[in-house]
């Protein structure tokens, strides 16, 4: 059921700070730039963008990262490539006022390509790991609604847990359904277009349900995309090389996840 603007007003006033839950990890240094934002308080979105954050961070034991800011931008969500002069990660986020689904589908986006270490090299394999970060927004969706439900940010927050599946379920219900039995065929088929268009969201979409699927089932694989981009991607690299350079880099312990992640496209490595 829809929140009235009135009901988030109201909830954006009752909240002041965002206590960190009990089992949660701490985030890496982040701030949230404070211009643009509309009527939501800073209060009110760190609050939503630390809770969407942590809910991969807790599968990164140990991981260090550079500080992060998160600003407000209008040509789509997008982290740069180019740190600030403070040597920051820039994340833009293209979202305002009280839409805090739109918030956290973006913002767990955009920590899924920093958690991968993403880099500034040839795209032809940009698009796995672009299909993998739309895979994070669904699963961060899917997981605050549960989080929420039980210890939100604010107590108050509690009603607005069920939107975030319903915000997900409605992304999902608008993507094309591929079989699992058939993701190698549909990669086969597409392969071309998803080298010359990384960010072809219905492409993306589609394999996120797939691969949603498989991260459910097994969410400490999270850590596994630390060494997606262990060394830069050549010019005309093939994607079966690109995941076996992820499964050489990456601790033996998560082999078997990646050898299962090629097999479902039809690959060996």
């Amino acid at each position: 059921m829809n929140l009235t603007r009135r009901r988030f007003i109201a909830l954006a006033a009752a909240a002041a700070a965002a206590p960190a839950g009990a089992g949660d990890v701490l985030l890496p240094s982040w701030r949230l730039a404070p211009e643009g934002w509309g009527e939501a308080s800073t209060a009110d979105i760190k609050a939503v963008l630390g809770s969407a954050m942590q809910e991969l961070w807790r599968y990164f034991p140990g991981r260090k990262l550079e500080g992060i800011v998160v600003t407000r931008g209008h040509e789509g969500p997008i982290v740069h490539y180019k740190r600030n002069d403070l040597k920051e990660i820039v994340v833009q986020l293209d979202t305002e006022g009280l839409y805090w689904c739109q918030y956290a589908y973006q913002i767990a986006h955009e920590f899924c390509h920093i958690l991968s270490n993403f880099d500034e090299d040839w795209k032809g394999n940009l698009w796995f790991e672009e299909s993998m970060c739309e895979t994070a927004s669904l699963f961060v969706l899917r997981r605050l609604a549960e989080t929420w439900e039980k210890s939100p940010p604010f107590e108050v927050w509690k009603t607005y847990a069920p939107r975030f599946k319903e915000y997900a379920e409605d992304v999902m219900n608008r993507r094309t359904i591929v079989a699992e039995s058939r993701l190698s065929d549909f990669y086969a088929k597409n392969q071309a277009k998803l080298v010359a268009n990384p960010v072809d969201r219905e492409l993306n979409g589609a394999i996120s349900l797939l691969l949603l699927k498989v991260m459910e089932a097994k969410p400490e694989a999270w850590e596994a995309v630390t060494w997606l981009n262990s060394a830069p991607s050549k010019q005309g690299e093939t994607f079966e090389a690109y995941l076996a350079k992820w499964k050489k880099a990456a601790p033996e312990r998560w082999h078997d996840f990646i050898t299962n992640i090629a097999q479902r496209f039809g690959l060996n490595v």
